[in-house]
């Protein structure tokens, strides 16, 4: 797997051609992921948004011109960039993370797409983000329960916990009509205040729309 990750090769960075490829079904998680570092790219297989997924997702969030979407916990930032893609001008996509390397190879690869305008990635924690003055929001489990991280593991666990519990308030607050779109889920469950609107197969799980009352 990882030695045909190295095979294959972007060999166009143009916005237009890749929406092209994309719109045909001929852009591959392989040959995308040649714009990231090697050293980063045995992550994509378990912890990226693979391309069919990233696609459909993007449907599912139905951004529009005016709207500001937030991929939590974005990682290397290749939902965002897919999207960015495949969604009309005047939509703003970001990207929040608090591994500093993949924020760094997130903002370089949206330059190298040409799609830098109108995606921004921030190194941060989900929770120093305004989430009021977003009109979506996209989660691949965020919060892992045990980070590959040193510590025990018990502690990290109830670290996990706790994360899960702040971003189930954080969405209790969000204004009526936002949506979000899950991947996996984030850990936690939605507030009753959520609706489940869609829910269909996808990859190793389901995506979920859900939408605030």
């Amino acid at each position: 797997m990882h030695g045909a990750h190295r095979e294959e090769v972007l060999t166009t960075t143009t916005p237009q051609a890749l929406r092209a490829a994309l719109a045909a079904g001929d852009l591959t998680d392989a040959a995308f992921d040649a714009i990231y570092p090697d050293e980063l790219r045995a992550r994509s297989e378990l912890h990226w948004t693979a391309i069919p997924i990233a696609v459909r997702a993007a449907a599912l969030l139905g951004a529009k011109p005016g709207e500001q979407i937030l991929d939590v916990g974005c990682g290397a930032g290749k939902l965002c960039l897919i999207a960015r893609l495949l969604s009309p001008d005047g939509v703003a996509w970001w990207g929040v993370d608090h591994e500093a390397s993949l924020i760094d190879v997130a903002n370089h690869a949206a330059w190298e797409l040409g799609v830098r305008d109108d995606v921004r990635f921030v190194h941060a924690e989900a929770w120093d983000i305004d989430w009021s003055r977003f009109d979506a929001f996209y989660f691949f489990n965020p919060f892992p329960a045990l980070p590959e991280t040193p510590g025990n593991a018990f502690q990290k666990y109830g670290a996990f916990v706790q994360e899960c519990a702040r971003a189930e308030e954080r969405l209790a607050t969000l204004r009526s009509g936002t949506r979000i779109v899950t991947y996996h889920g984030f850990g936690g469950d939605m507030p009753d205040c959520f609706e489940l609107v869609g829910r269909e197969a996808a990859g190793t799980d389901e995506l979920q729309l859900w939408l605030r009352r």
